[in-house]
């Protein structure tokens, strides 16, 4: 019996040592974590109009209103006098189907002409005003 002894003495477990291959595991994530490169698109959130919308903003005409120099005030190429300008602003508002206006003012245009066009303009519903310089003063 002796012998038996000593011949499972002799018999190891044979296992897989496991520890280079944890070792080149944790390696490769260290690497990856390192090189990922973590950016945080920043952007504009943009409501693009539907299909419904998008005819509808094509039938959409600008209302123009211009204020010359001397005072005169034009919407559509026409002149309006300043007591009859909320009625000539719904008109134009309904016949271009538009909310917004866009005025535009000659350079020395007094500042009490302009204020009086947009408070007009708000008092009849327009819901955005822009301002441009008239082309050629």
């Amino acid at each position: 019996m002796a012998r038996h002894r000593e011949k499972q003495s002799f018999i190891t477990e044979e296992t897989v040592d496991l520890t280079p291959l944890i070792d080149c595991v944790f390696l490769l994530l260290v690497f990856f974590m390192v090189t990922t490169v973590f950016i945080h698109a920043r952007g504009l959130d943009v409501d693009l109009p539907r299909a419904s919308q998008a005819t509808e903003q094509q039938e959409k005409k600008d209302i123009n209103i211009i204020v010359e120099r001397d005072g005169r005030i034009e919407i559509g190429g026409e002149e309006v006098l300043p007591g009859q300008l909320r009625v000539r602003i719904e008109r134009a508002m309904v016949e271009n189907r538009n909310d917004n206006v866009i005025i535009q003012g000659d350079r020395d245009v007094a500042q009490s002409r302009v204020v009086e066009v947009v408070d007009a303009a708000r008092g009849v519903g327009v819901k955005g005003i822009a301002f441009a310089k008239l082309q050629g003063s």
